[in-house]
């Protein structure tokens, strides 16, 4: 593991903090002009914290209807897999619980810097409809994302998404 050395991270760079149960404590070193000071960035911090705890568990609950408070109106969504806006976020996440009754999403990583988030997320579910054209196999399937939002007014705004759909497709193959 490579050594980072104190002052040797810029401000702009993003800090990582990993784990389970994982609280993001060192944001305010990589945002603002008061590096490693408490205020603005602290604040940042915790309410980008909030607002990823409150998506994580309406998506868990499947309860669309706490999205407009997650999510812009104007939401810009740049998957290509799902159109854009609060009600295309809605539609899609329908669409998702649909296919999947027991999705359940778990953020392993979470780092914070600016107006972004960015996460390590582990999906899960049970493949027992047909999806993106196999046949229901009962099996538990698990899958890994890297997603990143940007916020605006306390909301998510826009968003950017890797997702392992290799490993999903090699999973719903029986492979």
């Amino acid at each position: 593991m490579e050594r980072i050395e104190p002052g040797s991270i810029g401000r702009r760079e993003l800090i990582l903090h990993r784990g389970v149960g994982l609280t993001v404590v060192a944001a305010a070193l990589c945002m603002g002009s008061d590096i490693g000071k408490a205020g603005a960035a602290d604040d940042t911090s915790a309410d980008c914290n909030r607002l990823l705890d409150r998506y994580l568990a309406a998506v868990n609950a499947h309860d669309t209807s706490k999205f407009s408070e997650i999510f812009t109106e104007s939401y810009i969504q740049h998957s290509g897999r799902s159109p854009s806006g609060l009600e295309s976020q809605i539609a899609n996440y329908q669409r998702i619980f649909e296919n999947w009754p027991d999705f359940q999403s778990r953020i392993d990583d979470r780092i914070f810097g600016g107006d972004k988030i960015v996460v390590r997320t582990t999906l899960t579910a049970t493949h027992t409809r047909n999806v993106q054209g196999f046949a229901p196999t009962g099996k538990r399937v698990t899958w890994g994302a890297i997603d990143i939002w940007r916020v605006e007014n306390g909301k998510l705004a826009e968003h950017w998404d890797v997702v392992d759909i290799a490993s999903l497709q090699k999973q719903l193959r029986g492979e």
